[in-house]
């Protein structure tokens, strides 16, 4: 068996089987110490929400607030030709990855991946006000600097703005997953009830977020790994492999 190269760093990538959203199994390449996937052509897109989810507990159980630095130039592992630094947009939120220039797939790092499948938010300033009172210096989950809350709402150095997990999305793709599975009607009123989920979300920080673990986990490693250090435990006891 042929083990993928990390672009970023050279080592052998790890391989997990997924299934897609038609039920056709694809592959994804997992760098750990890069902390990034490697997905063959329109792989991402295709990922079914189960599949989604135990790549959202793989990143939560081995993420870590320190990060290699990865080479100025990359190079895509199935024809080493060179990656090229792509832009695109999640609803409000903007992400970045490198994509192969013939077109071989692409290569994107945890947080960036978290933001494409839309389980980034940027804090708004009442949740801000929030959590400046129980915290006073987070790290930015963008490039793992130190923000002043007392002084900033943005990273002084990325200029990103302070953001979170959405720790509820992961709760809603599961129910989503039960109800699918389940042999009866899928709740007529559960548009207004996700809506009504989200809504509670933007407006304040939500109370599955305030246990003494995650203000610890996000005075040391930062909001986004609180709420995957969080959701990660959660789904280790809902999500069956």
């Amino acid at each position: 068996m042929l083990f993928m190269k990390c672009p970023g760093c050279g080592t052998e990538m790890t391989a997990m089987m997924l299934n897609a959203r038609l039920g056709k199994p694809v592959t994804i390449d997992v760098c750990a110490g890069c902390q990034a996937f490697w997905f063959d052509h329109f792989d991402s897109l295709q990922l079914s929400a189960g599949s989604t989810l135990k790549l959202m507990k793989f990143i939560g159980e081995h993420s870590s607030p320190g990060r290699l630095s990865l080479p100025d130039a990359l190079r895509c592992p199935r024809c080493a030709t060179a990656l090229r630094l792509a832009h695109n947009m999640q609803r409000n939120m903007p992400f970045t990855y490198w994509r192969c220039g013939s077109d071989d797939g692409h290569f994107i790092g945890f947080f960036e991946f978290l933001k494409e499948k839309n389980f980034i938010h940027t804090l708004s300033p009442e949740q801000i006000k929030e959590l400046r009172q129980n915290v006073q210096f987070v790290n930015c989950s963008n490039c793992g600097a130190s923000i002043n809350l007392e002084s900033s709402s943005a990273c002084p150095y990325c200029h990103s703005p302070i953001s979170m997990l959405d720790m509820k999305q992961p709760q809603r793709m599961l129910e989503q997953l039960q109800q699918a599975a389940a042999p009866r009607p899928i709740d007529p009123a559960l548009p207004l009830k996700l809506a009504s989920a989200k809504l509670e979300l933007e407006t304040s920080l939500a109370e599955f977020d305030r246990s003494p673990e995650w203000w610890s986990d996000a005075r040391s490693s930062g909001l986004v790994q609180a709420g995957l250090n969080a959701v990660s435990r959660w789904l280790a006891e809902k999500l069956v492999d």
